[in-house]
């Protein structure tokens, strides 16, 4: 940014003896540097606030200085003003080398785009004469080393953003701040104390707002408490926002939507005179009643707006149910925790719902990316939903069914378009590329019977739960390997590690063999070993990353009684995941030998 382009009204200015500022206007660089030194002298003589307490609070009862100078106070947000005509800047003084500086910017009305730069000035040498007079006699030397610093950090956009340095040299550093859409509020706070300051509240390391519930007239929210609730035992409530048009990254934005986003007043003390005092304090008292009427609300009370957002202070709950919502319609919801002391906030991950279609009011499960949930679909309710939130940065969605008896139809949808469809009779997954938003998996039953399923969604590869199975999952048996007392099965493995158990036990159905499958496939083939009886099991072998010549697995089972059908079960399983059964197969012993 050019700093000349302030020349004209900081010649103006009062404070700068115009004999002294007439012998420096020989070139734009020495107005600059002026002003910079005006910067210095100006934040000496107001004692620029540091960690003492009474220092802090005369700052805080004389803003008007913040306006004057904009030069931002050590250890209090102030909130200022951006243009998108031009660039706006704002100084922050750090006397000593070596300090710790974290800068945070908050937009309101509008994204921004700022850039953070410096030192632009270095600090003048100690001395007993004023900042303007060292800056005169020390000039000359240090006119050809002046430096208007380098960026440290630029950011566009709408959220809540932070700098920080553990290792600061002293001098002054330069915000220069643009509003990109239109003119708009913004908060700035700056400290040198940025480990001990907990200004904002902490959100836990889990800062996603988790949808529990969706119907079509209500939706159902919770998220985990802050730390600084729960750890640091600081005052905490929460508010939430709900509209149909997008998320809101920021409590500011909400209030600049609600209320509108007018250019602040800079405040003005005056001299001191009681006269004075007296009028400032029934200004203040004027301005509290006007906030507290146009105010965020308090606890349990709602407010609606004609931008149609809705807005609330809940207290200290972590749920939260939306209700009187249109079905078959998008909802942005934001949760916001904020601090009752100072009423800084800090927002949690947001999320967007689409309630459901008024003619389907059944129960949309929500699925936690990872988790497996077991489900059936029954004659009076043949279908079932299941929705997952991927966020709105792009991933990879796997989402997998798992059928435990019979056959189940797979519908995958993103609002209102079919991203993925077939019949799935074993386990089968479906991938979708790109993938962002909201989708909805259905089940629906093929036959009029009841039909228990698994399902399982992730956009992370590494929680997929099953071992991997080959592409042909039957058990075959060896018919002229059959004897009186014993039977020859073989089965295919996969190319990876794992385990594979026989499980065998008597056929005590009257089916035929013919029909045996049909008959078998109305088990729960969900069920793992582990509901099976000790005697029922043959063996189990480990075999380690098998060799493409060595994909067949055989065995032959003695012991086995004449002229009696038996059921033969396969199960695969590694360490840490879920079993997976192949089909079973009905075979029978030889009756005469």
């Amino acid at each position: 940014m050019n700093l000349g382009n302030y020349r004209c009204g900081l010649c103006n200015r009062k404070c700068i003896d115009r004999r002294k500022a007439a012998r420096t206007m020989l070139a734009c660089r020495d107005i600059v540097t002026l002003f910079l030194a005006w910067l210095v002298a100006v934040a000496r003589c107001q004692s620029l606030p540091t960690r003492d307490e009474e220092l802090f609070i005369h700052q805080m009862k004389n803003p008007e200085t913040f306006h004057d100078s904009r030069l931002i106070p050590d250890g209090a947000e102030v909130k200022a003003y951006a243009m998108t005509s031009s660039l706006s800047p704002y100084f922050f003084l750090v006397e000593e080398d070596s300090t710790a500086l974290a800068i945070t910017v908050t937009p309101c009305a509008s994204p921004l785009e700022w850039m953070l730069s410096g030192p632009i000035y270095d600090m003048l040498e100690e001395g007993s004469a004023s900042g303007i007079e060292q800056f005169e006699k020390q000039w000359p030397q240090r006119r050809s080393s002046l430096s208007m610093g380098s960026p440290l950090k630029t950011y566009i956009g709408q959220n809540v953003s932070t700098h920080s340095l553990s290792n600061s040299p002293a001098g002054i550093y330069m915000l220069s701040v643009r509003a990109i859409e239109k003119d708009s509020s913004f908060m700035i706070y700056a400290t040198t104390t940025p480990n001990s300051d907990r200004i904002y509240p902490v959100l836990p390391s889990d800062s996603q707002v988790d949808v529990t519930a969706v119907r079509k007239n209500r939706v159902s929210l919770a998220w985990k408490a802050s730390v600084s609730d729960t750890v640091y035992k600081q005052p905490i409530k929460y508010c939430v926002a709900m509209n149909t048009e997008r998320n809101y990254p920021t409590l500011c934005s909400i209030e600049a939507r609600l209320y509108g986003d007018r250019r602040p007043v800079v405040p003005n003390t005056g001299f001191g005179f009681s006269s004075e005092k007296n009028k400032n304090i029934k200004e203040s008292r004027k301005n509290r009643k006007r906030k507290n009427r146009r105010g965020p609300p308090s606890n349990g009370s709602l407010l609606r707006s004609e931008s149609d957002i809705t807005f609330e202070c809940i207290g200290t709950k972590t749920l939260h149910t939306f209700t009187d919502l249109e079905p078959n319609q998008k909802y942005f919801f934001d949760v916001f925790a904020v601090d009752t002391t100072t009423n800084r906030s800090t927002a949690y991950t947001s999320v967007e719902v689409v309630t459901r279609p008024s003619e389907n009011d059944e129960k949309v499960v929500v699925l936690k990316d990872g988790k497996i949930i077991d489900s059936s679909v029954r004659p009076s309710q043949p279908s079932k939903t299941f929705q997952i939130d991927v966020g709105q940065k792009t991933k990879e969605l796997l989402a997998t069914v798992q059928p435990c008896s019979d056959p189940v139809r797979v519908e995958i949808w993103r609002d209102t378009e079919l991203v993925k469809s077939g019949d799935v009779e074993d386990l089968q997954s479906f991938t979708i590329n790109n993938a962002k938003g909201i989708f909805d998996i259905k089940i629906v039953g093929t036959l009029k019977l009841t039909t228990h399923f698994r399902v399982f969604a992730t956009t992370k590869p590494r929680k997929y739960p099953y071992p991997r199975m080959p592409e042909d999952n039957r058990i075959k048996p060896f018919r002229n390997l059959r004897e009186c007392d014993s039977l020859t099965v073989a089965w295919l493995i996969s190319s990876e590690t794992a385990q594979y158990c026989l499980y065998k036990r008597e056929d005590t159905s009257t089916k035929t063999e013919s029909d045996g499958r049909k008959n078998l496939r109305l088990e729960n083939t969900c069920h793992g070993p582990e509901t099976r009886k000790k005697s029922e099991k043959v063996f189990c072998q480990k075999v380690h990353a098998p060799s493409e010549e060595d994909t067949v697995m055989t065995k032959m089972v003695t012991g086995l009684k004449q002229g009696t059908g038996y059921v033969f079960d396969v199960y695969v399983s590694r360490d840490g995941k879920q079993s997976l059964a192949y089909r079973s197969v009905k075979v029978k012993t030889k009756k005469y030998c």
